[in-house]
Protein backbone atom coordinates (compact mmCIF):
# COMPACT_ATOMS: atom_id res chain seq x y z
CA UNK A 1 0.00 0.00 0.00
CA UNK A 2 2.64 2.37 0.54
CA UNK A 3 4.64 1.86 -2.68
CA UNK A 4 1.15 2.09 -4.44
CA UNK A 5 0.77 6.38 -2.77
CA UNK A 6 4.41 6.49 -3.62
CA UNK A 7 3.93 5.92 -7.15
CA UNK A 8 0.68 7.60 -7.74
CA UNK A 9 2.66 10.74 -6.04
CA UNK A 10 5.17 10.96 -8.32
CA UNK A 11 2.92 10.40 -11.41
CA UNK A 12 1.00 13.40 -9.91
CA UNK A 13 4.31 15.47 -9.64
CA UNK A 14 5.82 14.77 -12.83
CA UNK A 15 1.78 16.15 -14.38
CA UNK A 16 2.66 19.63 -12.04
CA UNK A 17 6.18 19.63 -13.41
CA UNK A 18 4.85 19.58 -17.02
CA UNK A 19 2.48 21.81 -16.87
CA UNK A 20 4.43 24.72 -14.79
CA UNK A 21 6.53 24.15 -17.72
CA UNK A 22 3.63 24.74 -20.47
CA UNK A 23 3.15 27.63 -18.77
CA UNK A 24 6.21 29.62 -18.05
CA UNK A 25 6.69 28.58 -22.20
CA UNK A 26 2.88 30.48 -23.00
CA UNK A 27 4.04 33.40 -20.67
CA UNK A 28 7.34 33.77 -22.55
CA UNK A 29 5.67 34.24 -25.65
CA UNK A 30 3.21 36.21 -25.07
CA UNK A 31 5.49 38.65 -23.30
CA UNK A 32 8.66 38.71 -25.93
CA UNK A 33 8.71 42.04 -27.22
CA UNK A 34 7.65 42.20 -30.77
CA UNK A 35 9.65 43.52 -33.70
CA UNK A 36 7.70 45.59 -36.25
CA UNK A 37 9.22 44.52 -40.14
CA UNK A 38 10.61 47.28 -41.70
CA UNK A 39 8.45 48.68 -44.37
CA UNK A 40 9.23 48.14 -48.16
CA UNK A 41 10.70 51.54 -49.55
CA UNK A 42 10.73 52.83 -53.08
CA UNK A 43 13.17 55.45 -55.21
CA UNK A 44 11.94 58.73 -56.84
CA UNK A 45 12.40 58.53 -60.29
CA UNK A 46 11.61 60.44 -63.68
CA UNK A 47 8.82 59.51 -65.76
CA UNK A 48 5.97 60.66 -68.47
CA UNK A 49 2.71 60.52 -66.87
CA UNK A 50 -0.67 60.88 -67.76
CA UNK A 51 -3.94 60.96 -66.98
CA UNK A 52 -6.71 59.32 -68.37
CA UNK A 53 -10.34 58.38 -68.71
CA UNK A 54 -11.19 55.35 -69.95
CA UNK A 55 -14.30 54.16 -71.82
CA UNK A 56 -15.39 51.40 -74.31
CA UNK A 57 -16.49 52.48 -77.67
CA UNK A 58 -17.87 51.35 -80.96
CA UNK A 59 -16.35 51.53 -84.98
CA UNK A 60 -18.66 53.35 -87.28
CA UNK A 61 -17.81 53.80 -91.12
CA UNK A 62 -17.69 57.98 -91.05
CA UNK A 63 -20.14 57.90 -94.41
CA UNK A 64 -22.32 54.95 -94.74
CA UNK A 65 -25.26 54.92 -97.57
CA UNK A 66 -28.26 53.10 -97.41
CA UNK A 67 -29.18 52.18 -101.16
CA UNK A 68 -32.43 51.53 -102.23
CA UNK A 69 -34.82 52.20 -104.89
CA UNK A 70 -38.32 53.99 -105.44
CA UNK A 71 -39.28 51.15 -108.22
CA UNK A 72 -41.33 48.22 -107.81
CA UNK A 73 -40.80 44.72 -108.86
CA UNK A 74 -38.39 41.71 -108.94
CA UNK A 75 -34.67 42.49 -108.70
CA UNK A 76 -33.76 40.74 -111.94
CA UNK A 77 -29.71 41.68 -111.39
CA UNK A 78 -27.69 42.41 -108.90
CA UNK A 79 -23.67 42.85 -109.77
CA UNK A 80 -22.14 43.33 -105.98
CA UNK A 81 -21.58 41.24 -103.03
CA UNK A 82 -20.04 42.25 -99.77
CA UNK A 83 -16.81 43.69 -99.56
CA UNK A 84 -16.72 45.10 -103.37
CA UNK A 85 -14.91 48.50 -103.72
CA UNK A 86 -17.69 50.58 -106.00
CA UNK A 87 -17.25 53.56 -107.63
CA UNK A 88 -19.51 56.53 -107.45
CA UNK A 89 -21.85 56.00 -110.63
CA UNK A 90 -21.81 52.43 -111.02
CA UNK A 91 -24.28 50.34 -111.86
CA UNK A 92 -25.04 47.84 -108.64
CA UNK A 93 -28.51 46.31 -110.14
CA UNK A 94 -31.39 46.32 -111.67
CA UNK A 95 -35.57 46.17 -111.11
CA UNK A 96 -37.41 44.44 -113.82
CA UNK A 97 -38.29 47.48 -115.54
CA UNK A 98 -41.18 46.23 -118.03
CA UNK A 99 -44.01 48.15 -115.93
CA UNK A 100 -41.92 51.03 -116.15
CA UNK A 101 -41.44 51.24 -119.66
CA UNK A 102 -45.21 50.26 -120.13
CA UNK A 103 -46.42 53.26 -118.13
CA UNK A 104 -43.61 55.28 -119.99
CA UNK A 105 -45.10 54.23 -123.70
CA UNK A 106 -48.59 55.39 -122.35
CA UNK A 107 -47.22 58.77 -121.18
CA UNK A 108 -45.79 59.25 -124.52
CA UNK A 109 -48.77 58.13 -126.25
CA UNK A 110 -51.21 60.26 -124.76
CA UNK A 111 -48.44 63.20 -125.06
CA UNK A 112 -48.66 62.65 -129.09
CA UNK A 113 -52.71 62.53 -129.09
CA UNK A 114 -52.40 66.06 -127.24
CA UNK A 115 -49.94 67.14 -129.98
CA UNK A 116 -51.94 66.17 -132.62
CA UNK A 117 -55.12 68.30 -130.94
CA UNK A 118 -53.50 71.19 -130.70
CA UNK A 119 -52.14 71.37 -134.39
CA UNK A 120 -56.09 70.95 -134.79
CA UNK A 121 -56.92 73.64 -132.70
CA UNK A 122 -54.11 75.57 -134.18
CA UNK A 123 -55.67 75.13 -137.37
CA UNK A 124 -59.61 76.03 -136.02
CA UNK A 125 -57.76 79.35 -134.81
CA UNK A 126 -56.11 80.23 -138.18
CA UNK A 127 -59.76 79.90 -139.79
CA UNK A 128 -61.30 81.99 -137.25
CA UNK A 129 -58.89 84.96 -137.77
CA UNK A 130 -59.44 84.20 -141.55
CA UNK A 131 -63.17 84.68 -141.35
CA UNK A 132 -63.37 87.06 -138.85
CA UNK A 133 -61.06 89.14 -141.43
CA UNK A 134 -63.63 88.61 -144.33
CA UNK A 135 -66.10 89.31 -142.08
CA UNK A 136 -64.40 92.86 -140.98
CA UNK A 137 -64.23 93.39 -145.01
CA UNK A 138 -68.02 93.20 -145.74
CA UNK A 139 -68.98 95.11 -143.11
CA UNK A 140 -66.99 97.92 -144.50
CA UNK A 141 -68.66 97.28 -148.11
CA UNK A 142 -72.06 96.99 -146.44
CA UNK A 143 -71.78 93.12 -147.37
CA UNK A 144 -72.29 91.49 -144.07
CA UNK A 145 -74.42 92.73 -140.99
CA UNK A 146 -72.62 93.32 -137.72
CA UNK A 147 -74.31 90.25 -135.96
CA UNK A 148 -71.87 88.11 -138.80
CA UNK A 149 -68.83 90.34 -137.55
CA UNK A 150 -69.76 89.65 -133.89
CA UNK A 151 -70.46 86.14 -134.32
CA UNK A 152 -66.50 85.71 -136.02
CA UNK A 153 -65.16 87.64 -133.08
CA UNK A 154 -66.54 85.21 -130.57
CA UNK A 155 -65.80 82.31 -132.43
CA UNK A 156 -61.68 83.15 -132.73
CA UNK A 157 -62.29 83.83 -129.05
CA UNK A 158 -63.30 80.39 -128.36
CA UNK A 159 -60.84 78.81 -130.51
CA UNK A 160 -57.80 80.81 -128.71
CA UNK A 161 -59.01 79.70 -125.29
CA UNK A 162 -59.02 76.28 -126.40
CA UNK A 163 -55.57 76.51 -127.77
CA UNK A 164 -54.19 77.79 -124.30
CA UNK A 165 -56.27 75.16 -122.45
CA UNK A 166 -54.81 72.35 -124.63
CA UNK A 167 -51.09 73.49 -123.82
CA UNK A 168 -51.63 73.32 -120.65
CA UNK A 169 -52.57 70.11 -120.83
CA UNK A 170 -50.02 68.96 -122.88
CA UNK A 171 -47.91 70.98 -120.41
CA UNK A 172 -48.62 68.22 -117.85
CA UNK A 173 -48.57 64.88 -119.79
CA UNK A 174 -44.78 66.27 -120.69
CA UNK A 175 -44.66 66.21 -116.68
CA UNK A 176 -46.33 62.90 -116.94
CA UNK A 177 -43.42 62.06 -119.20
CA UNK A 178 -40.78 63.01 -117.57
CA UNK A 179 -41.59 61.38 -114.39
CA UNK A 180 -42.24 58.18 -116.41
CA UNK A 181 -38.45 58.38 -117.32
CA UNK A 182 -37.39 59.20 -114.14
CA UNK A 183 -39.58 56.07 -112.23
CA UNK A 184 -37.86 53.87 -115.14
CA UNK A 185 -34.50 55.52 -113.93
CA UNK A 186 -34.81 53.93 -110.45
CA UNK A 187 -34.83 50.79 -111.67
CA UNK A 188 -31.12 50.56 -112.28
CA UNK A 189 -29.35 50.62 -108.86
CA UNK A 190 -26.82 53.05 -109.28
CA UNK A 191 -23.14 54.03 -106.53
CA UNK A 192 -24.59 57.51 -105.09
CA UNK A 193 -21.30 57.20 -103.55
CA UNK A 194 -17.47 55.24 -103.90
CA UNK A 195 -16.97 53.45 -101.25
CA UNK A 196 -16.83 49.64 -99.99
CA UNK A 197 -20.51 47.34 -100.11
CA UNK A 198 -20.61 46.69 -96.41
CA UNK A 199 -24.06 44.73 -96.78
CA UNK A 200 -26.32 43.53 -99.34
CA UNK A 201 -30.13 42.95 -97.71
CA UNK A 202 -32.12 42.01 -100.96
CA UNK A 203 -31.16 39.22 -103.17
CA UNK A 204 -31.02 38.63 -106.91
CA UNK A 205 -34.92 37.21 -107.67
CA UNK A 206 -36.52 39.00 -104.58
CA UNK A 207 -39.09 41.40 -105.21
CA UNK A 208 -39.15 44.43 -104.26
CA UNK A 209 -41.86 46.40 -102.95
CA UNK A 210 -41.62 50.61 -103.01
CA UNK A 211 -45.48 51.29 -101.82
CA UNK A 212 -44.94 52.86 -98.61
CA UNK A 213 -41.34 53.23 -97.61
CA UNK A 214 -37.98 52.66 -99.45
CA UNK A 215 -36.38 49.60 -99.09
CA UNK A 216 -32.70 48.92 -98.40
CA UNK A 217 -31.27 46.86 -100.66
CA UNK A 218 -27.41 47.46 -99.87
CA UNK A 219 -25.12 49.80 -97.59
CA UNK A 220 -22.31 51.29 -98.80
CA UNK A 221 -19.76 52.85 -96.34
CA UNK A 222 -16.63 54.89 -96.77
CA UNK A 223 -13.96 52.52 -94.70
CA UNK A 224 -10.83 54.99 -95.46
CA UNK A 225 -11.97 57.05 -92.42
CA UNK A 226 -13.38 55.75 -89.29
CA UNK A 227 -15.56 57.27 -86.79
CA UNK A 228 -15.36 56.18 -82.90
CA UNK A 229 -17.92 56.66 -80.96
CA UNK A 230 -17.05 56.25 -77.08
CA UNK A 231 -18.61 56.40 -74.33
CA UNK A 232 -17.72 58.56 -71.64
CA UNK A 233 -19.31 57.65 -68.36
CA UNK A 234 -21.28 60.81 -66.39
CA UNK A 235 -18.69 60.93 -63.67
CA UNK A 236 -16.46 62.31 -66.32
CA UNK A 237 -18.21 63.73 -68.74
CA UNK A 238 -17.13 67.72 -67.64
CA UNK A 239 -13.84 67.40 -67.70
CA UNK A 240 -14.15 65.90 -71.26
CA UNK A 241 -13.94 68.72 -74.17
CA UNK A 242 -13.32 69.05 -78.24
CA UNK A 243 -9.64 69.07 -79.07
CA UNK A 244 -8.28 66.13 -76.25
CA UNK A 245 -6.47 63.46 -77.33
CA UNK A 246 -7.78 60.28 -77.48
CA UNK A 247 -6.23 56.55 -78.73
CA UNK A 248 -8.11 53.20 -78.46
CA UNK A 249 -6.57 49.65 -79.62
CA UNK A 250 -9.47 46.77 -80.51
CA UNK A 251 -9.72 43.47 -79.02
CA UNK A 252 -8.23 41.94 -82.09
CA UNK A 253 -5.15 44.52 -81.90
CA UNK A 254 -4.45 45.09 -78.15
CA UNK A 255 -0.56 46.59 -79.70
CA UNK A 256 -1.61 49.02 -81.90
CA UNK A 257 -3.02 51.77 -81.09
CA UNK A 258 -4.51 54.54 -82.97
CA UNK A 259 -5.12 58.42 -81.56
CA UNK A 260 -7.06 61.22 -82.83
CA UNK A 261 -8.87 64.51 -80.97
CA UNK A 262 -11.89 64.68 -79.81
CA UNK A 263 -13.89 66.68 -82.35
CA UNK A 264 -17.75 66.09 -81.17
CA UNK A 265 -19.58 65.51 -78.15
CA UNK A 266 -22.92 64.74 -78.67
CA UNK A 267 -25.38 66.50 -75.92
CA UNK A 268 -28.19 63.89 -75.71
CA UNK A 269 -27.37 61.00 -72.91
CA UNK A 270 -27.50 57.17 -73.24
CA UNK A 271 -29.22 54.94 -70.28
CA UNK A 272 -27.02 51.47 -70.02
CA UNK A 273 -27.69 49.11 -67.21
CA UNK A 274 -29.03 52.60 -65.00
CA UNK A 275 -26.24 54.21 -65.94
CA UNK A 276 -25.66 57.49 -68.06
CA UNK A 277 -22.91 58.11 -70.80
CA UNK A 278 -22.13 60.54 -73.28
CA UNK A 279 -20.69 59.86 -76.78
CA UNK A 280 -17.62 61.24 -77.44
CA UNK A 281 -16.87 60.85 -81.09
CA UNK A 282 -13.63 61.11 -83.17
CA UNK A 283 -11.56 59.90 -86.22
CA UNK A 284 -9.41 57.83 -87.45
CA UNK A 285 -7.15 56.97 -90.99
CA UNK A 286 -7.93 53.48 -91.90
CA UNK A 287 -5.31 53.06 -95.08
CA UNK A 288 -4.48 49.52 -93.81
CA UNK A 289 -8.00 48.49 -93.42
CA UNK A 290 -7.49 46.77 -90.55
CA UNK A 291 -10.63 48.58 -88.59
CA UNK A 292 -13.77 47.16 -89.83
CA UNK A 293 -17.46 48.58 -88.69
CA UNK A 294 -18.54 47.45 -85.13
CA UNK A 295 -15.43 46.48 -83.65
CA UNK A 296 -14.83 47.47 -79.98
CA UNK A 297 -12.53 50.41 -78.70
CA UNK A 298 -10.98 50.12 -75.41
CA UNK A 299 -10.79 54.08 -75.67
CA UNK A 300 -8.36 56.31 -73.07
CA UNK A 301 -9.22 60.09 -73.33
CA UNK A 302 -5.72 61.85 -72.29
CA UNK A 303 -6.30 64.78 -69.81
CA UNK A 304 -3.31 66.06 -69.42
CA UNK A 305 0.44 64.61 -70.03
CA UNK A 306 3.70 65.68 -68.00
CA UNK A 307 6.76 64.52 -69.61
CA UNK A 308 10.12 63.84 -67.59
CA UNK A 309 8.66 64.65 -64.47
CA UNK A 310 9.30 63.18 -60.70
CA UNK A 311 7.14 60.28 -59.84
CA UNK A 312 6.36 57.92 -56.87
CA UNK A 313 3.79 55.43 -56.49
CA UNK A 314 1.26 56.78 -54.67
CA UNK A 315 1.41 53.85 -52.14
CA UNK A 316 3.99 55.91 -50.89
CA UNK A 317 1.67 58.92 -50.19
CA UNK A 318 1.14 59.86 -46.19
CA UNK A 319 -1.20 62.27 -44.05
CA UNK A 320 -2.83 64.55 -46.79
CA UNK A 321 -2.51 68.01 -45.70
CA UNK A 322 -4.15 70.56 -48.12
CA UNK A 323 -4.94 70.11 -51.68
CA UNK A 324 -2.60 68.38 -53.70
CA UNK A 325 -0.32 68.48 -50.58
CA UNK A 326 0.78 65.24 -49.01
CA UNK A 327 3.39 64.19 -45.85
CA UNK A 328 5.73 60.98 -46.81
CA UNK A 329 8.05 59.22 -45.01
CA UNK A 330 11.91 60.00 -46.60
CA UNK A 331 14.55 57.33 -45.67
CA UNK A 332 18.11 58.58 -45.51
CA UNK A 333 21.29 57.11 -46.36
CA UNK A 334 22.52 56.34 -43.15
CA UNK A 335 18.31 54.74 -42.62
CA UNK A 336 16.88 57.20 -40.87
CA UNK A 337 13.67 58.09 -41.84
CA UNK A 338 12.20 62.04 -41.57
CA UNK A 339 8.78 63.48 -42.66
CA UNK A 340 8.29 65.99 -45.59
CA UNK A 341 5.81 68.10 -47.18
CA UNK A 342 5.54 67.24 -51.22
CA UNK A 343 3.13 69.07 -53.71
CA UNK A 344 1.62 66.60 -56.52
CA UNK A 345 0.56 67.16 -59.72
CA UNK A 346 -0.82 64.88 -62.16
CA UNK A 347 -2.73 61.01 -61.25
CA UNK A 348 -2.48 58.39 -63.15
CA UNK A 349 -4.07 55.84 -60.50
CA UNK A 350 -0.43 54.18 -59.56
CA UNK A 351 2.29 56.60 -59.78
CA UNK A 352 1.75 60.76 -59.30
CA UNK A 353 3.91 63.06 -60.16
CA UNK A 354 5.46 65.47 -57.30
CA UNK A 355 5.85 69.02 -58.57
CA UNK A 356 7.90 70.22 -55.15
CA UNK A 357 8.95 68.80 -51.92
CA UNK A 358 11.59 65.48 -53.33
CA UNK A 359 14.45 65.56 -55.40
CA UNK A 360 15.44 62.73 -57.95
CA UNK A 361 17.32 59.41 -56.75
CA UNK A 362 15.56 60.18 -53.03
CA UNK A 363 14.19 57.04 -51.22
CA UNK A 364 10.78 56.95 -49.68
CA UNK A 365 8.90 54.37 -47.35
CA UNK A 366 5.70 52.81 -48.88
CA UNK A 367 2.72 53.16 -46.40
CA UNK A 368 1.86 50.22 -45.00
CA UNK A 369 1.94 47.94 -41.38
CA UNK A 370 3.26 44.83 -39.84
CA UNK A 371 4.35 42.71 -37.06
CA UNK A 372 6.65 39.68 -36.64
CA UNK A 373 7.80 38.36 -33.85
CA UNK A 374 11.44 38.00 -33.38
Amino acid sequence: MPSKLKSINSRAGSAFLLILLALLGLGFTLLRPVKRLPLPTTPVTRQTLEEIVLASGVLQPVRQVDVGSQASGQLTRLNVAPGDFVEKGQLLGEIDPALSQNALQDAEVMLNSLLAQKEANQALVTRARLMLLRQREMVAQNAASRQDLEAAQADLQVQQAQLIAMDSQIHQQKIRVDTAKTNLGYTQIIAPVSGTVVSVNTQQGQTIVASYEIPVILQIADLSTMTVRAQIPEADIGRIHRGLTACFTTLGSTEKSFCSQIRTLEPAAEKINNAIFFSALFDVANTQGRLRPEMTAQVSVVLSRAENVLTIPVTALGLPLAENDYQVTVVTADGKVALRKIMTGIDNGSQIEVKSGLHDGETLQLVGDGVSPS
